[in-house]
């Protein structure tokens, strides 16, 4: 499943078990309100804000918060089954819920997103080894190509990305080594930046000299961190470096290939 897709599935299920968890746990709770203190009860559904906001991140939290907190009012406070409270005690925990419940939900929500985090950067740095070793074994100038470009549209969620060598068609604006684009508007959104679906150049060097490219088609629903970005560029170099081992012959072979495509 695509990163973009597996993200929002986990917000849906984030959301609606924030939903609807706290009104099934406040349900299951009934029979015990008379016997545990209300504080113990509030407690327990800010366990439920607690998981919802890891499944789901801050939106899914926040929901859940506020579910917990109008379930709490309605089936664990007198008079039940009522929005009414009957007690000033009862009101501060109500209150109390939902401010923990907030606060809570977006410190698991930052945990999650943290560990997501490392996880993509970890992800993204194999990837680099990948090819350094096809690279290090002497595989084919065309597997490094493959390669190289197969990582990218996992790494970066492309649409499509392919090598091209000149003279270009079309200008593009280029990704930079630092990870920059080098174009006047971004789509800034979750840490990053949406590469165009009209295609970004990505410059392919050898010696420094840039010899090729590798034409970018991005996600736009997708960000890109600037860690990614930086990956890409390392992928580029491995590919540079490959192209310089195949020498002229090789490269010429893969740019008619290109041209005719």
């Amino acid at each position: 499943m695509p990163i973009s897709n597996a993200r929002s599935a986990n917000r849906l299920v984030g959301l609606a078990f924030g939903a609807l968890a706290p009104i099934v746990v406040s349900l299951i709770l009934v029979p015990f309100r008379r016997e545990l203190d209300n504080a113990n009860l509030a407690l327990i559904l800010v366990l439920v804000v607690v998981l919802a906001a890891i499944l789901g991140g801050r939106g899914a939290g926040a929901l859940a918060a506020l579910m917990a907190t109008l379930s709490f009012d309605f089936f664990l406070t007198r008079p039940y089954l009522s929005m009414d409270i009957e007690t000033r005690d009862d009101i501060e925990t109500v209150l109390i819920l939902l401010g923990v419940g907030l606060l809570v939900g977006e410190v698991a929500s930052r945990g999650r997103r943290s560990q997501q985090a490392r996880e993509r950067a970890a992800e993204a740095i194999s990837r680099v080894h990948r090819v350094a070793d096809e690279v290090a074994q002497g595989a084919a100038v065309d597997d490094i190509v493959a390669s190289v470009t197969h990582e990218l549209r996992a790494l970066l969620s492309l649409h499509d990305c392919w090598l091209e060598f000149r003279p270009y068609v079309y200008v593009m604006p280029s990704l930079e080594r630092g990870g920059t684009i080098n174009q006047a508007e971004h789509r800034f959104f979750d840490g990053g930046i949406a590469l165009s679906e009209d295609g970004t150049e990505l410059p392919v060097l050898e010696q420094g000299e840039q010899v090729a490219r590798l034409v970018l088609i991005g996600n736009p629903e997708v960000a890109v961190t600037i860690e990614e970005r930086v990956v890409a560029v390392a992928l580029a170099d491995q590919l540079g470096t490959a192209l310089a081992l195949a020498g002229p012959a090789e490269r010429e072979r893969l740019a008619k290939e290109s041209r005719q495509e």
